[in-house]
């Protein structure tokens, strides 16, 4: 169900900087409901009560009760859905350091991302072990240790024999319930649907590495 809402969900993108805050790229909806961020000064233990108290005034005079508030160690998350509401929010304390940091879809191609529920996209600076930007998550957890290490010399054959450059995770490969295979995009496009053929059941997640601006 959550994946059919995903792709129906309603972003709107904020672009790299929003009212000349830098925008960090969400990689999920929080709590189903909300596309925006803004983690505000203070944390669970130490926080302007009067400053708190005011911000949700301000949402509530503009007529917005749809929003929530979350404390952590760190900071204070205020999550949003509406875009006009985030606009008030931050042209209120433009002039202020009251808002940290600002979370958000950025452009079409990241919400096109967000709506693949088969695939996560996580934003770095740089790929994994510097060139590989797919990692194939597997999991066989209902294999007696027998079978898991069959398995796992067969396994390890085949991505030997399919993928040219490729990392697999460590020298456990014969007998594991977790594992991890890297991938360059190259690899990635003629090796995996053989890959799922084959090994498809033990897929458990993708994740692919867009490349963020430093």
């Amino acid at each position: 169900m959550y994946s059919r809402y995903r792709k129906n969900f309603n972003f709107i993108a904020l672009g790299k900087t929003f009212k000349n805050k830098k925008v960090n790229p969400i990689d999920r909806i929080y709590y189903n409901d909300f596309q925006y961020k803004l983690c505000l000064e203070g944390n669970r233990v130490n926080y302007d009560i009067l400053a708190l108290s005011e911000c949700t005034q301000l949402l509530r005079d503009n007529g917005s009760w749809h929003y929530r508030l979350q404390h952590t160690t760190k900071n204070i998350n205020l999550y949003l859905n509406n875009k006009d509401t985030l606009e008030i929010i931050m042209d209120y304390y433009q002039h202020t350091d009251f808002i940290e940091q600002v979370w958000g879809p950025i452009d079409e191609e990241h919400i096109e991302s967000l709506r693949d529920y088969q695939t996560e996209f996580i934003y770095r600076h740089k790929y994994w072990y510097g060139k590989y930007n797919t990692k194939i998550h597997f999991y066989r957890g209902n294999l007696d240790t027998d079978d898991r290490s069959k398995e796992g010399k067969d396994f390890r054959d085949f991505i030997k024999g399919s993928f040219s450059e490729y990392r697999l995770y460590d020298n456990y490969t014969n007998n594991w319930y977790n594992n991890y295979l890297w991938l360059t995009q190259d690899e990635f496009d003629k090796g995996y649907p053989f890959l799922k053929l084959s090994y498809g059941e033990f897929i458990d997640k993708i994740q692919k590495i867009k490349l963020m601006e430093k």
